[in-house]
């Protein structure tokens, strides 16, 4: 590898890659609704090309001839349609940024920055801990009220810890029912905040997150964490975690509770009648 083309430069370069498909893959999953547009077509045609020409320039810089040669092949096949699309059950998907992906991961692992050490534990850690600072009565008025001020307070948290965090980050393929609320690319961590308020919520999200962990895989993201905020007692963390293991979910995915701040109450003393 080039000296003056370091770890961090790679990655850079790989994540502004990913950044352009994720655009293009986005535009055309919207086609499954309305079909394929001219303009949209021509915008996800610019785009793929445009990763094309990102990813070759830097095998050139890199110094790997054969990848580069691979992939030359492959662009000029992607030729006469950079917007082809392919279809699976969870919906259409753009052929050539498909393709594109092992040639990212391979690059990503050989040549990007060594994985960070944080690992799933230390950040469901991390976000256990949050409960204290979302319902701080000395930096809120209340407790939060809904799903996004959840994400908000929890997100201000993360990012003190993982300067990387990406707010409702782009995936690759995205799928109907799920949209990550935040994404932790150095950690291949995505979370989800679930807003719990009675049992009729607990179903439905139990639907979710069951629908989520099932349809989504990437090797970009390889771990799925889900934030339960309760604003009072429903269901306990471990009920959750025993849901997705006998429904077959494994360990790349973890579940933790949190608990709403009720108001303090001090108990009133009846006082007892003096005896004469």
């Amino acid at each position: 590898m080039d000296r003056n083309l370091s770890h961090s430069r790679v990655s850079e370069a790989l994540a502004k890659i990913r950044d352009i498909l994720a655009q293009a893959d986005k535009i055309a999953w919207e086609w499954e609704h309305r079909g394929k547009e001219h303009d949209e077509s021509e915008q996800v045609k610019y785009l793929v090309e445009y990763a094309f020409v990102e990813l070759l320039v830097l095998l050139e810089v890199a110094g790997l001839p054969e990848t580069l040669k691979s992939v030359k092949n492959l662009d000029a096949e992607a030729k006469s349609d950079y917007s082809a699309v392919g279809s699976t059950p969870e919906g259409l998907y753009l052929v050539w940024s498909s393709k594109l992906e092992p040639y990212l991961s391979a690059v990503r692992n050989t040549l990007g920055e060594p994985a960070v050490q944080t690992v799933t534990k230390d950040i469901v850690e991390i976000l256990r801990n949050t409960q204290y600072a979302i319902t701080d009565r000395d930096c809120f008025e209340s407790p939060p009220q809904n799903e996004a001020e959840v994400h908000a307070r929890i997100e201000a948290v993360l990012q003190c810890v993982f300067p990387d965090l990406l707010s409702k980050p782009p995936i690759q393929r995205p799928i109907k029912s799920f949209q990550p609320d935040t994404g932790l690319p150095s950690a291949q961590t995505l979370i989800e905040y679930k807003y719990l308020t009675s049992q009729a919520d607990a179903k439905r999200i139990v639907d979710e997150v069951l629908a989520d962990t099932r349809a989504y895989s990437s090797p970009e993201w390889s771990k799925f964490i889900y934030v339960i905020y309760e604003t009072k007692r429903i269901k306990s963390e471990r009920q959750w975690k025993e849901l997705l293991r006998k429904s077959g979910i494994g360990d790349d995915t973890d579940i933790i509770v949190l608990h709403g701040e009720r108001p303090y109450e001090p108990k009133v003393r009846r006082k007892m009648p003096r005896s004469e």
